[in-house]
């Protein structure tokens, strides 16, 4: 039994609605059952649970998938985790290692007992730390500084923050006393390896505050490091974990177990990016809030932002570098389509100072004058024009990577509607001018890098959209498309992927129509996110056989006209070049483009 098989036989044993049902207040509409959404905040209920097919789908946030990917998204764990989770509470007995689960389930039981041997001996490493920070005489320069920096003693403790002496091999030393291997503390990121004498470990966290970072089951799975060494140059401030096997920094944000525990209530998160910052706020009983880990804000993490609340509020530093680094991560915010707004801390302050000195109500009254981040990006970059018109050419060109970020045509509108007004321009201008500047990259690359594909045109999209639906819906049809050759010709890449899948699968009269093995068969999420759209929003309509015909030739003709294209400026090329047989041949080609249409 591979790992597919382990997961066909969770998802048949679990019923999705009794899943979602645990946390989602469901009521039962006909064979759906509908719910207020729990990844974002809405008023009117356009969650759908499909119990016949076992799926779900968001009309109002676009979240979808089976059992698993419920689980995964709404738990912010891997695919493994909540097939275990699932296994786990609902009482199924997974194959063991005797092999039952075939080469890729021996490599999946082999990696759980790595994953297994780094948790146990990162939670050694965290007692060890903590133990050093309350009960050592060398923990005194973690203790005062803690005082000076005022974080009381109850967060202390509820984190259980630690200390690691300076020593090299302070935390080594204690492995090996517990007869653990050194090799897992090098796995796990708690020792570094010599360059000079690749046998010779030491300790990678030497007198710093250390504070236990943990995922949603409360396991610690890495450490970040503050400095308390004010004699040694070149020393990082801030050391975090390395990426191991259960730490992946760029998928993780600090303190987002008892962050989703608040956004329940009010679907609004604060995101800071030091970890005494975030402790600040949660010293105030604050915790809506998480950080970064070390690295810059990532695409991965702006999605669990987005599933972890309706609002994103950048709470920076309040100096140039914290300004630099809000705006910096406007475009993934803009991609993903997260709302973002942020606030700026005066005089420069970053948050922990300012809690300290304003409170949580003085936030408070900086959370209600939060600017939207896209709008104060723009006013930003519309505040150094100089007036000349050589500058607002300047401007343009630079806001257009923005604006090439932003998908949401509303928020795009509004963008434009400032840089218009301030730059006294028309809109079409401005528009007529990224325009010009994307030919000329076309015709004069600065770059190596890819040109971006150029997106459909909403047109061809729902024309695509409607073929596969009438596939879903009706699935006596399928043959018919099969048959016209039309998917072949399809431009967007998920829907040609689809349309594909079913037909490769069985379906009327060649076998039963499953919608659940036509889910599994897709390659990536976000397929399987839009085939779970196309099946749950219904496909009833009179005669779809004649409908389905008029999309088709809609496809043919759109093929036709885009070959007669290319042949056109094939043919420019060849009187330019002079080369009469390729002339002639063209010619040929486009004769016999156009002689089916005169029958």
């Amino acid at each position: 039994m591979n790992v597919s098989d382990v997961a066909s036989l969770v998802k048949q044993t679990v019923d999705i609605v009794d899943v979602v049902g645990q946390v989602v207040p469901l009521r039962r509409v006909g064979n759906r059952h509908v719910g207020l959404c729990p990844f974002h905040r809405e008023k009117t209920a356009s969650f759908h649970v499909d119990a016949e097919n076992q799926l779900y789908y968001c009309f109002g946030c676009g979240s979808g998938g089976d059992v698993l990917s419920f689980v995964m998204r709404y738990q912010n764990i891997p695919f493994g985790d909540a097939l275990k989770y699932l296994a786990d509470r609902y009482n199924i007995t997974l194959p063991e290692k005797d092999g039952s689960y075939g080469a890729s389930g021996a490599a999946m039981e082999a990696a759980r007992k790595e994953r297994e041997k780094l948790y146990k001996i990162l939670r050694m490493a965290a007692d060890f730390f903590y133990r050093q920070l309350h009960h050592s005489s060398a923990g005194k320069v973690a203790r005062d500084y803690l005082r000076k920096r005022a974080l009381p003693d109850e967060v202390v403790e509820a984190e259980r923050l630690g200390y690691a002496g300076p020593e090299w091999d302070g935390l080594l030393s204690h492995l090996k006393s517990l007869e653990m291997d050194p090799e897992a503390g090098v796995a796990a990121g708690l020792l570094g390896r010599s360059s000079k004498d690749p046998s010779r470990l030491y300790d990678r966290f030497r007198n710093r505050l250390i504070f236990p970072i943990v995922d949603d089951q409360e396991r610690v799975v890495g450490f970040g490091g503050r400095t308390l060494s004010t004699d040694v140059e070149g020393e990082p401030k801030y050391l975090n974990s390395p990426e191991t096997a259960v730490y992946h920094k760029g998928r993780m944000l600090y303190q987002i177990s008892k962050a989703r525990q608040a956004c329940r209530q009010v679907r609004q998160v604060v995101l800071v990016e030091g970890y005494m910052d975030l402790l600040a706020f949660h010293a105030q009983g604050f915790y809506r809030v998480v950080a970064t880990l070390g690295t810059a804000l990532t695409p991965q993490q702006v999605r669990i932002l987005g599933r972890l609340a309706d609002e994103v509020i950048l709470a920076y530093d309040g100096d140039e570098a914290g300004e630099r680094a809000m705006m910096r991560a406007l475009p993934l915010f803009l991609q993903e389509e997260v709302s973002v707004s942020c606030i700026r801390f005066p005089n420069g302050m970053d948050p922990d100072d300012f809690l300290k000195k304003e409170g949580l109500g003085g936030f408070e009254a900086l959370v209600r004058g939060r600017k939207d981040l896209g709008s104060y990006t723009i006013h930003k970059t519309l505040d150094i024009w100089d007036g000349s018109t050589a500058g607002k050419t300047r401007i343009v060109s630079e806001l257009q990577p923005l604006f090439a970020a932003v998908r949401q045509p509303i928020i795009r509108s509004e963008y434009l509607r400032l840089v218009a007004d301030r730059l006294s321009l028309s809109e079409e201008v401005i528009q007529r001018q990224w325009m010009h500047s994307a030919r000329n990259m076309v015709k004069h690359p600065r770059t190596p890098h890819k040109k971006a594909p150029m997106p459909n045109l909403p047109q061809t999209q729902s024309v695509e959209e409607n073929i596969l639906r009438v596939m879903i819906h009706h699935p006596h049809l399928i043959q018919e498309v099969a048959a016209s050759d039309s998917v072949a010709y399809f431009q967007e890449g998920k829907l040609k992927a689809i349309a594909e899948t079913l037909i490769q699968s069985p379906y009327p009269p060649r076998g039963d129509f499953n919608a659940v093995g036509i889910y599994d068969a897709l390659a990536d999420s976000e397929s399987k996110e839009l085939f779970t759209r196309l099946l749950l929003e219904g496909g009833d309509m009179k005669e779809p056989r004649v409908h389905l015909q008029d999309w088709l030739g809609a496809i043919s003709e759109r093929r036709t006209k885009q070959e007669s294209q290319d042949l056109n400026e094939a043919l420019r090329q060849a009187v330019q070049e002079g080369d009469v047989s390729r002339m002639n041949d063209i010619l040929m080609r486009i004769q016999n483009l156009k002689s089916p249409r005169k029958g």
